[in-house]
């Protein structure tokens, strides 16, 4: 179906991968954790941590995309000529434009100005991880209790499996594809936990000041991967759908 070029394809997965790693539950819930570690525990013990909620929430993702995948190549099998259709890219191209439309309604700024608080969310999951920080069975709960949350709104990582499976990958390939996705979203909080273990509480003025700024920017970044998949879901589409309508 896809028309686009394979390495397009694999920079697109990329992308969306990176800004998947800006949600809440990518970024926001790790660096609280590295952060609110508790006195008294090493960094090894903060870290070790904080990757084990990682590699649970990157599991999680990986297995809701693999079962989506495999649902969606069998009907891509059967209707894939009508997905194809003209008519098809016209609709796709109007989800794409509300998508953007969308994307303004939920920035942090529109949401003030309708007497909302973009930071409620975050500041609510930073009590969830003060409870959850010091038992694995804890952090195992809190890490699928976040990917449960996005699931709704994991717009970005839809449009992945959505670029995965038009593509023309088989069930293996996604597998492949979908882990090395989740990697890449995992990875930037993985980092931040490496460097915790070699810095030790040198590094706390640095992960406060992350911590602040993800809980501030945790909403907008959400209103960004939203806009950035209808600009391309339209980039894809445009050109068909104007033909079509012309």
């Amino acid at each position: 179906m896809s028309t686009l070029p394979e390495s397009f394809s694999y920079l697109t997965l990329a992308v969306l991968a990176l800004v998947d790693s800006t949600s809440i539950g990518t970024l926001v819930v790790p660096v609280l954790l590295l952060v609110v570690g508790g006195a008294g525990v090493g960094a090894v013990r903060i870290a070790t941590s904080t990757v084990y909620y990682l590699m649970v929430i990157g599991l999680f993702y990986w297995a809701v995309g693999l079962a989506l995948a495999a649902g969606a190549l069998p009907l891509l099998e059967r209707f894939g000529d009508a997905l194809a259709s003209p008519g098809a890219m016209t609709v796709y191209a109007v989800i794409g434009v509300l998508l953007v439309v969308w994307s303004f309604r939920i920035d942090p700024k529109a949401i003030r100005k309708r007497g909302g608080d973009p930071e409620a969310g975050a500041r609510r999951w930073a009590e969830r991880v003060r409870t959850a920080s010091l038992s694995y069975r804890a952090l195992t709960g809190l890490a699928l209790l976040a990917g449960l949350a996005e699931v709704a709104t994991m717009v970005p990582y839809l449009a992945a499996i959505g670029v995965i499976v038009d593509s023309g990958a088989g069930i293996g390939r996604a597998a492949v594809l979908l882990a090395a996705y989740c990697a890449l979203m995992v990875a930037p909080a993985a980092l931040l936990a490496a460097a915790r273990i070699f810095a030790g509480r040198h590094l706390d003025g640095v992960l406060t000041r992350v911590h602040d700024w993800s809980i501030r920017s945790a909403a907008g970044a959400f209103s960004w991967a939203v806009g950035i998949v209808g600009v391309v879901v339209v980039l894809n589409t445009a050109p068909t759908a104007l033909a079509f309508l012309q």
